[in-house]
């Protein structure tokens, strides 16, 4: 039997239109039942952790540090990590062009020894005043942010709020960077904006 190009186009359509619903059928089946309604993001605020100051070796409270700031960040990395070596450089450079925000930074390293991150950071004199290196010592930050991989790069609110994720490097110099943390922490209805995710 041969089909003429409008059966053979109705075909292809017929196709497209069970392959989609039966991708629909297997994702629900994997993340189960939604109703429509948009997933929530698992990470809602900013865990209450305690980490150690590589400096002083000061204990760090995780929720005292961003209420003592318009906005914090939390960064995610290791000196075993050759992504996370490349990016600190204008992670840091980043760090001092936005300190007038009143944003601090929290780096904490993980899986890790405090020798090689005190050799690590000789690299870089100049370390910005709003920067501070921290280890967690029990390798538990990870697991409380919900993430796998580093670097990764959070942001939250003075409450504590989580604003927006960075997964991965980034392009830290972007003029982007600093235009969008301007508005996440000066916007109006803070408490009400959605999670970003990069």
């Amino acid at each position: 039997m041969k089909l003429n190009f409008f059966q053979k186009i109705l075909l292809i359509v017929a196709l497209l239109g069970l392959t989609f619903l039966y991708a629909q059928y297997e994702r629900k089946k994997f993340y189960g039942k939604n109703d429509g309604a948009i997933d929530a993001p698992v990470l809602k605020e900013l865990p209450d952790f305690q980490v150690n100051d590589i400096a002083t070796g000061a204990t760090i409270k995780s929720k005292d540090f961003a209420s003592t700031s318009k906005g914090a960040f939390v960064h995610i990395w290791g000196t075993w990590c050759a992504p996370c070596e490349k990016e600190m450089p204008e992670f840091l450079s980043y760090a001092t062009k936005v300190e007038p925000l009143g944003v601090k930074f929290l780096l904490v390293a993980v899986n890790d020894e405090e020798m090689k991150i005190k050799k690590f950071l000789t690299r870089f004199p100049n370390i910005p005043k709003n920067v501070t290196f921290a280890i967690d010592v029990e390798n538990r930050v990870m697991d409380q942010l919900g993430t796998l991989k580093v670097p990764e790069t959070f942001l939250f609110s003075s409450t504590g709020k989580h604003i927006n994720k960075f997964i991965g490097p980034q392009d830290w110099m972007a003029e982007s960077y600093v235009t969008r943390l301007n508005f996440w922490l000066n916007g109006e209805n803070l408490e009400q904006r959605a999670v970003e995710t990069h």
